[in-house]
């Protein structure tokens, strides 16, 4: 598996793969996107995403024939120098808190959060997504 970061021409691969997991907010040129390819398949994308003074880990998806087989891991684990720069936050669902937390991000309420990440998260629960807000502070160390 080669991780690394997505050039221009990984664009419709990543759109695809976002469309095809049902996930559709849109891509950033400020993004830092992370992809995932076995071989030249696109199998798994993530985004950290500049906004407001923080970092924001948005659209980890990895293509449904490849889960649990630790692409999202690995994603993960190369999303860290750049979690390591800012504050971080993500909204992933709640049953992802092992995962995220393995990579420091902790449990936060919505006073901690930014107005626009606090707005965001009402608005997901209003639509009955299961999430939960996670913060990393800059620079922490955590497990492999």
């Amino acid at each position: 598996m080669n991780i690394a970061i997505a050039s221009p021409s990984d664009l419709a691969d990543i759109t695809a793969l976002y469309a095809e997991a049902g996930y559709g907010a849109a891509i950033d040129p400020a993004d830092t996107i992370l992809v995932a390819k076995d071989e030249a398949q696109l199998v798994g994308v993530v985004r950290l995403c500049p906004e407001q003074g923080v970092t924001v880990l948005r659209g980890m998806q990895i293509r449904s024939v490849y889960q649990r087989q630790g692409i999202g891991a690995q994603l993960l684990a190369a999303c860290r120098p750049y979690l390591d720069q800012h504050a971080s936050y993500c909204l992933p669902y709640a049953h992802l808190l092992p995962f995220y937390g393995a990579a420091g991000f902790t449990v936060t309420d919505n006073v901690e959060l930014p107005d626009f990440l606090a707005q965001r998260l009402e608005f997901y629960l209003a639509r009955g997504q299961a999430v939960i807000a996670m913060q990393r502070p800059p620079g922490i160390r955590t497990r492999s």
